[in-house]
């Protein structure tokens, strides 16, 4: 299912990895701003995940064409300028009946190093994991004087990317906090597998 990959985000991590030099641009088409579940946990009641993100957190979301049909990509975006670092999560729905023909954990896969070669980054690693019971992927790549780390995972026909670029050597502390601290709403994840099924 080589169309998923597509749904890297392009645009979104290449304006990141100029995060050093400017602020973020507030997005030309604003969604309504995610609430806080406590000080540092975004809680997306639409997109059925909360994640611990240091603030402000923009979000946005834009069109994008598939060969699957138009699809939405939906990202919150947080940036620390002062140490060049910026953290992404993001969640696009695919027709369930698209992604019902490819295996999960190909699926995620793909994205994963579509990921890597939209930034143009060498992988230094990769290996499958899993969250709640659903399938995912973990890479690690350099691309330039950046790290990049991403994990990916596929719930029903929904493809959700958390992301990490730092400078090479110098991950922020509250790393593994990002990583681990994603969580999925059992509403939402039970609405979208059987949407799967259906």
């Amino acid at each position: 299912m080589k169309t998923l990959r597509r749904v890297a985000p392009l645009a979104a991590l290449l304006s990141l990895g100029a995060c050093a030099s400017r602020q973020q641009v507030p997005p030309t088409t604003p969604a309504p701003a995610p609430s806080q579940a406590a000080a540092s946990v975004v809680q997306s009641t639409e997109g059925g995940f909360s994640v611990a993100i240091p603030g402000p957190v923009s979000e946005e979301r834009r069109s994008q064409a598939t060969e699957v049909g138009e699809v939405t990509l939906h990202t919150f975006i947080a940036v620390r300028p002062e140490a060049d670092t910026a953290y992404y999560v993001s969640y696009t729905d695919f027709p369930a009946a698209a992604v019902s023909q490819a295996d999960p954990r190909d699926v995620v896969a793909r994205a994963s190093h579509g990921a890597l070669e939209a930034l143009g980054a060498t992988g230094l690693s990769s290996r499958p994991l899993m969250l709640e019971g659903f399938p995912g992927w973990e890479v690690e790549g350099v691309s330039g004087p950046r790290h990049l780390r991403g994990r990916f995972f596929l719930v029903g026909p929904r493809l959700y990317q958390q992301l990490l670029l730092h400078p090479e050597g110098k991950p922020p502390q509250d790393a593994e906090r990002f990583f681990e601290s994603f969580r999925l709403d059992p509403r939402v994840t039970a609405m979208l597998t059987g949407a799967r099924r259906s």
